[in-house]
């Protein structure tokens, strides 16, 4: 299988998921003419904030250990009668990552084309859920204690540079994502210039430092499914199209209904393997994400230029 994007980040693929998949996080140094290109500029950035339409949850300031409530950076907007909050507020945003805030966008994929079509290469690639988050941190300044994601991580220095420390996984399965106090030994520490990339694996705490000038990166989430969507999709696939009343009336009816559950069971499960759960599972998933619409067709301009094109001579006179 080809995974072009996939290679632009990390080199040898092959390489990379069979020594550090899951397994051990990495530094790549790509060089420019080989390595991915930033999808979102700072300009671009700068543009959204001041655009007027972006607003919490997509936007966020934080602060290590000084949480930044969102009423220091937004603002209400009154559009026909309606009022409503979150919107960012430019100037306290800039004010805000003058004094040490980083400014994180969420789910940057949600409006900004270029990312979107990034995000969707990799799926293609990887058969799981991207998402894209944006960070800004000025220098010397830390936007998240050591804390742990829920994915794999792949992250691409923009511009300025910042300083990562990785330590350890989760020891069991019975673990869950945000800040933790002690990670263990440092199994990573490098400075990030721009165009380097870092994997993170899936559950290994980590922390980032701002180094020189204003930093920049954007982070990549690969989401992995879990066993509630494991657990959804044995119920889709065992039950789909088994005609079940919704409330029966009596004993017999109940009884009816119990058989032919079970009856279904027998004659499904037989069947039914792991990897296929899996594979269903992560298709559901990718589905759950998709962003309707964005970057696909027809879409407006496509739509204006169909009804502006000239009429088939032909058809009209028909």
């Amino acid at each position: 299988m080809r995974r072009d994007e996939l290679t632009r980040w990390v080199g040898d693929t092959d390489a990379f998921l069979d020594r550090h998949w899951r397994s051990a996080p990495a530094v790549f140094r790509p060089g420019a003419d080989a390595g991915p290109a930033a999808p979102l500029s700072l300009e671009e950035i700068d543009a959204a904030v001041a655009g007027g339409l972006l607003r919490v949850p997509h936007l966020e300031l934080a602060r290590a250990g000084d949480p930044v409530h969102s009423s220091r950076y937004t603002r209400a907007r009154t559009v026909a009668g309606v009022t409503t909050p979150g919107y960012a507020d430019p100037d306290r945003v800039r004010e805000l990552l003058a004094e040490g805030a980083t400014l994180v966008l969420r789910n940057v994929e949600h409006w900004h084309p270029a990312t979107r079509a990034l995000t969707r290469r990799l799926e293609g690639e990887l058969g799981r859920r991207v998402e894209a988050f944006a960070f800004v941190t000025p220098p010397g300044a830390q936007g998240l204690d050591l804390h742990r994601d829920d994915a794999d991580v792949l992250l691409l220095q923009g511009t300025g540079s910042k300083r990562w420390t990785v330590r350890g996984g989760p020891t069991g399965p019975d673990w869950g994502p945000g800040e933790v106090a002690d990670g263990g030994p440092a199994l990573l520490a490098d400075t990030l210039g721009p165009g380097e990339v870092l994997y993170i694996p899936r559950g290994f705490a980590h922390e980032a430092v701002g180094s020189e000038g204003l930093s920049s990166h954007l982070s990549l989430t690969i989401r992995e499914v879990g066993t509630q969507q494991l657990f959804a999709s044995l119920q889709r696939l065992l039950l789909d199209g088994l005609p079940l009343p919704a409330r029966p009336l009596d004993e017999a009816a109940l009884h009816a209904a119990a058989e032919l559950l079970l009856e279904r069971f027998r004659t499904r499960l037989p069947e039914l393997t792991a990897a296929a759960l899996l594979d269903h599972a992560r298709r559901a998933q990718l589905a759950e994400g998709a962003v309707p619409g964005l970057g696909g067709d027809p879409g407006i301009a496509a739509l204006a230029a169909r009804l502006g094109s000239p009429r088939d001579p032909a058809a009209s006179a028909a």
